[in-house]
C-alpha cells in the first residue's frame, strides 16, 4: 500500500469514528469506490443518459496553471478509463461553475467547459465553450461558443440536455448586461445577470436563441431535465426588492419557446449577494421533485417540493435539513417507486459532511446517514449522486490530505 493511500485510509477511519462520536447515522452497506480521477482531480459532475448510463466529467489540475477536462463512464460497475477532451492554460476553474458532460445511447455526445478571459483589469471575465466529438477521429474537436455577444463578462453555470447525437439545448447565466458595472450600480436591473439558451449543433449552428429571465442570481447553479414534449429548468431567481426564490420554467420542443417564470415556493428569501446555491431537478412521468438551499429568516435549510402534474403545481415543501450546519449545495434523485433522496452538504468543525436522506413516496423522512467526508470551504464544490441498479453512486472532491475526485456506491436495495 502506497503512503497516500495509507494517509487516506487512516483519514477515513478517523472520519468514520468521529461520525459516530457525533450520533450520525452511516449505511449499512456503503462502498468506496475507485475511479480513474488521479491525484489533482476536483469538482465532479455527473449526468445519466436515458438508457441509466452514467457518466463523470471533471477538472484535472495537471501541473502549475495547466488544467485538462475529462470524463469516464460505469461500465459493467466499474469506472471506465479516463477521457480527456482537453488540456490547456485557458481554463477557468471555479468550485461552483464547473464543466460537464452529457450522453445519448451510452456514448458522450457533448461537453461543455469555461475559457477564461485572462484580463488584468477583469478578474471574472470568461466564455462558455461546448464541444461535440468529431464523427471520424472522436476528437473533441467541433467546439462552439453559444454566446455571441463577445463581452468581456461572466457567462457559465450552464446545463445541457441532448436533442440528438448531433445536437443539444443549453441553458446558461449571461453577464452581457452587467458589462462596465460598478459595485454601486448593482441595484440597477437594466445591469443584471440573465438566464439564456439556445439550442447548438455539431456543425456550430446556433439556433433558437432565447433570454428565459432578464434578471437572475449572479452566480447560483442551473439545473435542466428532460419532460414530456420539451425540458424543464430551474434556477434562483432575482426581484427588484433582492428576494432570492426559486423559479421553475418549461421549454417547448416545438414552438422552441419558454414559459413565463413561476416560483416554485415563496421563502422570501432576501439579501444583496448571490449564496452560490442552486436548486437541482428530477422528473419522471408527471412526477417532479425539486431540492434547494434558502437562508430565509436567518434560517438554513435544504427543502424539497413534490409535483404530480408535470410541475405545474407543487406541494408544500419538505424541509429535508436544517440549522446552522447545513450548507446547501444540494442535490437529488428519484426512485421508480416514488422516493426521493436528497444530498447536501454540513459544516462540523473543520469538516464538510456529505449527508443523505430518503423521503418516502408519502412525505415520511429516513434517518440522516453521511457518505462522504470533504473540506467546508469553497474547494470542496458540490456533492452530487445518480442512481445505478439498486445503488446510489456519489461523487465529491476530497481536500485533504491530497486533492483528488472520490466516489462511493451506497446499497439501498432501492428501484
Amino acid at each position: 500500500m502506497s503512503t497516500l493511500n495509507r494517509l487516506f485510509l487512516f483519514a477515513m477511519i478517523i472520519f468514520v469514528i468521529s461520525a459516530c462520536d457525533d450520533g450520525l447515522q452511516q449505511p449499512v452497506h456503503m462502498y468506496v469506490m475507485n475511479n480513474t480521477a488521479a491525484t489533482g482531480s476536483q469538482f465532479p459532475n455527473l449526468y445519466q443518459d436515458e438508457q441509466g448510463v452514467v457518466y463523470m466529467s471533471w477538472i484535472a489540475n495537471i501541473e502549475e496553471d495547466v488544467y485538462a477536462l475529462e470524463y469516464s463512464k460505469i461500465e459493467d460497475g466499474r469506472w471506465s478509463p479516463s477521457q480527456t477532451v482537453r488540456v490547456g492554460t485557458d481554463f477557468f476553474v471555479n468550485w461552483s461553475d464547473f464543466a460537464s458532460v452529457v450522453g445519448l445511447d451510452g456514448e458522450a455526445v457533448a461537453v461543455h467547459w469555461l475559457r477564461d478571459r485572462d484580463l488584468e483589469e477583469i478578474s471574472h471575465a470568461y466564455d462558455i465553450r461546448i464541444a461535440f466529438p468529431d464523427e471520424e477521429t472522436g476528437r473533441w474537436s467541433n467546439i462552439i461558443t453559444p454566446h455571441l455577444d463577445e463581452t468581456a463578462t461572466e457567462h457559465g453555470f450552464v446545463s445541457m440536455e441532448p436533442l440528438s447525437r448531433d445536437r443539444v439545448l443549453a441553458i446558461w447565466l449571461d453577464g452581457r448586461n452587467t458589462e462596465g458595472r460598478a459595485h454601486d450600480e448593482y441595484e440597477d436591473f437594466s445591469k443584471a445577470m440573465t438566464l439564456r439558451s439556445a439550442e447548438i449543433s455539431r456543425d456550430g449552428e446556433i439556433t433558437r436563441k432565447r433570454v428565459i429571465d432578464e434578471a437572475v442570481c449572479d452566480c447560483c447553479p442551473t439545473d435542466l431535465v428532460p419532460v414530456d414534449g420539451g425540458f424543464l429548468a430551474v434556477y434562483r431567481d432575482r426581484t427588484e426588492d433582492e428576494t432570492r426564490d426559486i423559479s421553475i420554467v418549461r421549454y417547448d420542443l416545438e414552438t422552441g419557446e419558454w414559459s413565463d417564470p413561476v416560483t416554485v415556493y415563496e421563502d422570501g428569501w432576501k439579501m444583496m449577494a448571490c449564496p452560490v446555491n442552486g436548486p437541482r431537478i428530477v422528473a419522471r412521468d408527471d412526477y417532479v421533485a425539486i431540492a434547494w438551499y434558502t437562508g430565509a429568516d436567518g434560517d438554513s435549510k435544504v427543502k424539497l417540493a413534490r409535483s404530480t402534474d408535470g410541475g405545474n403545481t407543487f406541494q408544500e415543501p419538505i424541509v429535508v435539513a436544517e440549522g446552522d450546519r447545513v450548507l446547501g449545495r444540494a442535490d437529488l434523485l428519484l426512485t421508480k417507486e416514488g422516493a426521493v433522496y436528497v444530498s447536501w452538504l454540513e459544516a462540523r468543525d473543520d469538516a464538510g459532511y456529505v449527508m443523505l436522506r430518503q423521503v418516502n413516496p408519502g412525505g415520511d423522512l429516513a434517518e440522516t446517514i453521511h457518505v462522504g467526508v470533504t473540506s467546508a470551504s469553497r474547494s470542496s464544490g458540490f456533492p452530487r449522486m445518480k442512481k445505478v441498479d439498486d445503488a446510489i453512486i456519489l461523487a465529491w472532491t476530497q481536500t485533504e490530505p491530497l486533492v483528488r475526485v472520490r466516489t462511493a456506491r451506497v446499497q439501498t436495495g432501492i428501484e
